[in-house]
């Protein structure tokens, strides 16, 4: 079960709690398990939509037996069974998915480990851990908790505001959480969310079938008026769109291509610290946006070094040039893509404010060097990506016009200017710009987006 098929399975979401079960129990004791076993199908029947096993001090073993229980309830109803947070029992148990939070196993990894069939959950509460969450691969999110609550204390609380921005960032659905009730339900209506994850609303009721039916209309509603499927479709629309009139790409290659950004945001840094420099706080957003020649025009001026700038661009191409030659790698799916454009005869640039020798190295590295017809870099041209310089002479070299040429960029600066300059913009999802807002505004001017190459219809 995935994405379309979870847009009913989110409207009312149990998570299991033992405290409320008539004696809590050892959990070797099968007459307890059974106990909450049936208090899940109880649930079930009242129209609960999914379950997840929430266990947070059982050993393994206690898991497994509890989950087993648990699990072939929801086999026997249809409902998806998930996981809180214990990804090998998640596997053991052939569970449907898992869920895991901010601080359990970080979500990239957990895709990584249950593969791309199950479902993956992640808790959130702000806009950025929405965002990261998603192009990690989530296919779910649970915001809270949205009301107070006895189950977790000392949590903050995400405001009504608060869920609409998360909603409204992300194009996969979201759940609330937290303290949430058949009589302040009510107030989550146009947040956007697909439904609502409930503990003690249900597990503590004496009729735990009265307390789901209770809470199921509006559940029901949250789910009718959720927007992540629309902006989804609209999005997938947009990309389609724009693949289809593309008869030319332009690609920048650090943090578009290239999973290079956590090395390029310590590079100052570095290099300053290697010339016994402090470097200032905030060095990276000031020279982010600067070329290689740029950056060492600052340097020279902002901490009066006596080495001549040509001097200072050396020193920090040696300082980086291993990670190009030999570390860095292509971000998911980009290879792929690459070639299917050149299958499809699409003329292809490199345009990156990086050095030659840098970009060379590792495009021939990576083998795909020959996927380009030209490399265009920044420092060669004389001019930042904070002018079209770069775009327009890329174009000149693909012999397309610009409404046809698509530049797939990751930084809100370059794309803001190609978009200017009239041209079609491709935004690609890179972790750097998830906590400044810099993504959010990159995707509203470009023509399309992506959190993934993988995501791009070929």
């Amino acid at each position: 079960m995935k994405n379309g098929d979870l847009s009913d399975s989110l409207s009312l979401y149990g998570v299991t709690d033992r405290t409320w079960l008539p004696h809590p129990f050892p959990s070797k004791d099968s007459q307890s398990t059974a106990l909450l076993a049936s208090a899940v199908e109880d649930c079930i029947i009242g129209g609960t939509t999914m379950i997840q096993l929430r266990e947070k001090n059982a050993s393994r073993s206690d898991i497994l037996r509890i989950g087993a229980a648990v699990r072939d309830v929801c086999r026997k109803h249809g409902v998806p069974f998930i996981v809180d947070d214990d990804i090998d029992a998640a596997l053991l148990l052939r569970a449907d998915g898992v869920h895991v939070g901010q601080s359990d196993t970080k979500a990239p990894e957990a895709r990584r480990r249950i593969g791309p069939d199950m479902i993956l959950g992640v808790s959130v509460q702000t806009v950025p851990q929405a965002i990261q969450a998603q192009a990690a691969g989530a296919d779910y999110l649970g915001a809270g908790a949205v009301f107070t609550t006895a189950t977790k204390s000392c949590v903050s609380l995400v405001g009504k505001e608060q869920l609409a921005d998360i909603c409204s960032a992300v194009t996969i659905p979201v759940v609330a959480i937290g303290g949430i009730h058949s009589c302040n339900i009510g107030q989550l209506q146009e947040t956007g969310i697909a439904g609502a994850a409930v503990v003690s609303a249900l597990f503590s009721a004496a009729d735990k079938t009265a307390a789901a039916q209770a809470l199921i209309p509006a559940c029901r509603e949250l789910t009718q008026n959720c927007t992540a499927w629309h902006r989804a479709a609209h999005e997938h629309t947009k990309r389609s769109a724009v693949m289809q009139s593309m008869k030319a790409a332009v690609f920048d290659m650090d943090g578009t291509l290239l999973n290079s950004m956590p090395m390029w945001e310590h590079a100052a840094e570095l290099y300053l610290k290697s010339k016994n420099i402090e470097p200032q706080h905030d060095i990276w957003d000031r020279t982010k946006s600067l070329d290689m020649q740029q950056t060492a025009v600052y340097f020279k001026q902002a901490y009066r070094m006596p080495d001549a700038v040509q001097s200072i661009v050396e020193e920090i191409d040696g300082l980086i040039y291993e990670r190009y030659a030999h570390v860095l790698e292509l971000k998911d799916g980009a290879a792929e893509f690459l070639q299917a454009l050149s299958a499809r005869n699409i003329p292809m640039v490199l345009a990156t404010s990086t050095d030659r020798c840098c970009a060379e190295a590792c495009l021939k590295r990576l083998g795909i060097a020959d996927c380009f017809t030209e490399l265009l870099t920044c420092s060669e041209l004389g001019s930042g990506k904070n002018k079209p310089d770069i775009y327009r002479k890329a174009q000149h070299c693909t012999g397309m016009d610009a409404a046809h040429t698509v530049v797939f960029e990751d930084a809100l600066y370059a794309g803001r200017t190609a978009v200017q300059a009239g041209f079609p913009v491709c935004a690609v999802y890179d972790e750097s710009t998830s906590g400044n807002g810099d993504w959010q505004q990159l995707q509203k001017l470009s023509a399309c987006s992506c959190f993934s190459f993988k995501d791009l219809p070929l």
